[in-house]
C-alpha cells in the first residue's frame, strides 16, 4: 500500500529524527510530524494497525535530574571544593537549568558534548505558543479571577521566580555572561516544557505506572512526549531493561521505554497518548489545554476551623463531579457544628443531658446548621466564579485569545449544555443550570447538602421531634 502524501516535515524535525535514531530511538515508519499553530501533532502517514509499538526512547536519551546534575557540574565547572552546589534545589530546577544552558551563547556555536538535547528542544513549541497561565497576558489572567486557577497561578509564579533567582545566581557565579543570558523568560519556558511534558519516573520501573510516588521524579521522554493527550485512550507502556543489569552507557542505551497504541489509527488521523485522568485545573496550569466536559474535573475547597484543643487549623478537600469526595467535607463541617454547640452549652452552664430525645434534637439542629453553612459557602463561591460570557466578549474585542477563552469555558462551565433538574429544597420550581465544570461541582455539593437537610427534617418529623425550621422562625 502506498504512503499517503503529507507535507514534508520541517528541517528541525528531520534533524531530531536523525539524532534520535542515531542514539537508539525508534519511530514507526508511518509516524509523521504535522505542523499546527501550537507546534506539532503526530499523525499517521498511513493506517497503523492496533496493538502497534509506535515509538520507543532509549534510557540514555531520557532527561532526568541526575543527568542534568552531572552535565551542569561539568559545563559550569562546579563542585570542585567538594560542596554540593545544588543544595536545596528541586528536581525541576536541575532539569530546567540544564535546558536553559543549551540556549547560551557558546564560542563557535558548538555546545559541550554533554549538552546533547538541543535537537529535541528545537522541536518543542516556541514560547509564544505556550498557553499555561504564566504565559497569559494580564487581561487573560484577570478573566480567571474568582477561580482556584487564579490563586494557583500567582503561587506558582512566585515560587518559580524565587527558583529562577537561585539558579541564575549559581550560573552567574560560574560565568557572568551566561548569568546575564539566564533570563526569567528562558527559565519559564524550560519549566513549562517540564510541567507540560514530564512523566513520573515510575514509568521506568519493571511494571510501568503513571502514578507518581514520594520517591519518583520527573523525566522527559524525547519523541514519546510528542503525542497529545486523549482521555481513556488505551495504551501500554513497556520497559525493556538490559539483561546484564549493568549501568554502563552501552547497557543503559539498550534499555528503552516503548509506547504501544491499542486502537487502530486511520491514515491522516492523530496518534494520541493517555497521560492518565487529570482535571481541567491541572491541565490548564501544567499543560495549557482543557477537555470539554471533563469527567475528571474537581474543585479544591478550603475551610478554616479549630482543633479539639481550640487551635486554628485550615484543611482542604478535593470534590469531583456528582459531589464525589463530598462525605469527608460534610463530616468535617458537621463535627464542627457539634463542637460549637457543645462549647456554647458549656459557656451557658448547661448540664449534659443524656435524654435520648434531647440528644436527637441537638443532632438534628447540627445537621441543619451544617447543611445551611455549606449551602451558603457554595453560593458565595458560585457568585465569585468568572464570567464566561465576558470572556467571549473580550475575544470579540481582541482583548484575549480565543484559546484562553475556550479553556475558561471548559473549566468553569464544562460544556454549554443546559439541563433542567428538580431541587429538593424548592419543590415548586425548576432550576436551569450549566451542568458541568466548576459550576457543576459546586451545585452538586449544594444539592447534596440540601439532601442532608431534607433527610434530617423528614427523620425528625417521623419521630415527632419538635424541630423549628428557618421559615417557621421568620413567621
Amino acid at each position: 500500500m502506498s504512503t499517503v502524501d503529507l507535507p514534508e516535515e520541517s528541517s528541525n524535525v528531520r534533524i531530531f529524527r536523525s539524532w534520535f535514531a542515531s542514539n537508539g530511538g525508534y519511530m514507526h515508519p508511518h509516524v509523521h510530524y504535522s505542523q499546527v499553530s501550537s507546534g506539532f501533532n503526530i499523525v499517521a502517514k498511513n493506517a497503523i494497525e492496533k496493538d502497534t509499538e509506535v515509538i520507543s526512547c532509549p534510557f540514555n536519551l531520557i532527561v532526568t535530574p541526575s543527568l542534568a546534575r552531572n552535565a551542569l557540574v561539568d559545563v559550569l565547572r562546579l563542585g570542585l571544593d567538594g560542596k554540593d552546589p545544588f543544595a536545596g534545589w528541586t528536581e525541576m530546577q536541575l532539569m530546567s537549568t540544564y535546558i536553559v544552558i543549551h540556549w547560551m551563547d557558546y564560542e563557535g556555536g558548538k555546545l559541550p558534548s554533554n549538552l546533547q538535547h538541543l535537537p529535541y528542544l528545537d522541536t518543542l513549541p516556541e514560547p509564544s505558543k505556550l498557553l499555561t497561565p504564566l504565559h497569559f497576558t494580564p487581561p487573560e489572567r484577570v478573566h480567571f479571577r474568582g477561580s482556584n486557577i487564579f490563586g494557583a497561578t500567582t503561587d506558582r509564579e512566585n515560587a518559580w521566580m524565587k527558583q529562577h533567582r537561585q539558579c541564575q545566581a549559581l550560573v552567574s557565579s560560574a560565568n557572568t555572561s551566561w548569568g546575564a543570558e539566564f533570563t526569567w523568560q528562558k527559565y519559564l519556558t524550560a519549566m513549562t516544557y517540564i510541567s507540560s511534558r514530564a512523566f513520573p519516573s515510575t514509568l521506568l520501573d519493571s511494571f510501568p505506572s503513571l502514578v507518581a510516588t514520594s520517591e519518583s521524579y520527573p523525566i522527559l521522554l524525547p519523541g514519546v512526549d510528542a503525542l497529545n493527550h486523549a482521555r481513556a485512550t488505551p495504551v501500554s507502556w513497556i520497559t525493556t531493561h538490559s539483561k546484564s543489569g549493568s549501568s554502563t552507557d552501552e547497557e543503559v542505551g539498550r534499555s528503552k521505554i516503548s509506547l504501544v497504541l491499542h486502537d487502530a489509527t486511520p491514515a491522516h488521523a492523530e496518534l494520541l497518548n493517555n497521560y492518565g485522568p487529570k482535571p481541567n485545573a491541572e491541565l490548564i496550569l501544567g499543560y495549557g489545554f482543557t477537555l470539554e466536559n471533563n469527567p475528571d474535573d474537581t474543585i479544591v475547597l478550603k475551610l478554616g476551623g479549630a482543633t479539639s484543643a481550640g487551635a486554628p487549623e485550615r484543611k482542604q478537600w478535593e470534590v469531583g463531579r456528582g459531589a464525589k469526595g463530598f462525605e469527608p467535607l460534610w463530616e468535617y463541617v458537621l463535627n464542627d457544628m457539634r463542637r460549637r454547640r457543645k462549647e456554647e452549652d458549656e459557656e451557658e452552664g448547661m448540664e449534659v443531658d443524656d435524654d435520648e430525645e434531647t440528644a436527637a434534637i441537638g443532632e438534628v439542629q447540627d445537621v441543619l446548621q451544617a447543611a445551611m453553612q455549606l449551602d451558603g459557602m457554595v453560593e458565595l463561591l458560585v457568585d465569585k466564579l468568572p464570567s464566561t460570557s465576558t470572556a467571549e466578549q473580550s475575544v470579540g474585542l481582541g482583548i484575549i485569545r480565543s484559546e484562553v477563552a475556550r479553556m475558561l469555558c471548559h473549566y468553569i462551565e464544562g460544556a454549554t449544555i443546559v439541563l433542567l433538574f428538580f431541587t429538593a429544597y424548592d419543590a415548586d420550581r425548576w432550576h436551569v443550570l450549566f451542568f458541568a465544570g466548576q459550576r457543576d461541582i459546586l451545585e452538586s455539593i449544594r444539592g447534596f447538602a440540601m439532601e442532608k437537610h431534607e433527610n434530617i427534617i423528614r427523620w425528625a418529623k417521623e419521630r415527632g421531634l419538635p424541630i423549628v425550621e428557618e421559615e417557621d422562625e421568620a413567621d
